[in-house]
């Protein structure tokens, strides 16, 4: 049912405060207690009020001027009541989305993949413990022999590690540090009597996949350890370790 509502005062008239269109689809309503309501519907905006209507006992029981009265003020107050509701939702309903700039956006995207990326990063750098699905420790040894038999085809690398490479047995292990770190590279056994040197699953990734970098420097580092045990870890001690390293991945790259 469409309808405009007004009295024969023209300054009651009813109007939409969002775009003041007069025309309105009017739809009365029933509550469970039998309460009457009625919907108003803009036509050009859909704007829209629902109010409780007026008991028709009430109209019928004033006069003629009274009852023209009476509606000039119901309607003034509906104006009055549709226009509070408005500026209530523009308030608290319709509040305009702030859109974020174009880097923020970007921003977001770059943060969630490096926290992906990292995790994977993790997983992977950490894979090689589930033995015995993805750990294969022939295949690791003898990537290990691979490395030392390239070690030993560098001529610039020291021939007092070259000869330990002949004589230390090099072997991969699955055992737990003697220190119990979290990490452990590898180990020469040196100070404790063993005549071996222990290479350790950090060095590899999964499916025996050598981290290069890391297994050449651990190489050089316990074959320095076989070679000049008196240094310990002093400065000395790193600096051949680090150029022997350099000299080695220049080299095999």
């Amino acid at each position: 049912m469409s309808s405009s509502i007004s009295s024969q005062n023209e300054d009651a008239t009813l109007h939409c405060p969002s775009c003041s269109e007069e025309k309105f689809r009017i739809v009365p309503m029933v509550g469970k207690n039998g309460e009457r309501f009625v919907k108003i519907h803009c036509h050009n905006c859909g704007e829209h009020l629902l109010f409780q209507a007026p008991e028709i006992q009430e109209i019928l029981t004033h006069t003629t001027n009274t009852q023209k009265n009476w509606e000039t003020e119901q309607i003034k107050s509906l104006q009055q009541e549709w226009k509070e509701w408005l500026k209530w939702k523009q308030r608290h309903l319709n509040k305009p989305v702030s859109r974020k700039p174009i880097l923020t956006k970007y921003a977001q995207w770059f943060l969630a993949f490096l926290l992906l990326a990292s995790a994977i990063f993790f997983i992977l750098d950490r894979w090689h413990l589930l033995y015995p699905l993805v750990e294969n420790p022939v295949v690791r040894q003898q990537k290990i022999i691979q490395y030392t038999e390239a070690l030993l085809e560098i001529p610039c690398f020291p021939s007092i590690l070259k000869v330990k490479i002949r004589t230390v047995p090099i072997h991969y292990t699955r055992e737990r540090p003697v220190h119990q770190n979290w990490i452990q590279y590898g180990e020469t056994g040196v100070y404790w009597g063993e005549e071996h040197i222990k290479i350790h699953r950090s060095n590899f990734w999964f499916f025996g996949w050598a981290k290069k970098t890391q297994l050449v420097n651990t190489l050089v580092h316990e074959l320095r350890h076989r070679s000049n045990p008196e240094l310990g870890h002093n400065p000395k001690f790193k600096e051949l370790v680090e150029n022997d390293t350099q000299c080695a991945l220049e080299y095999m790259n």
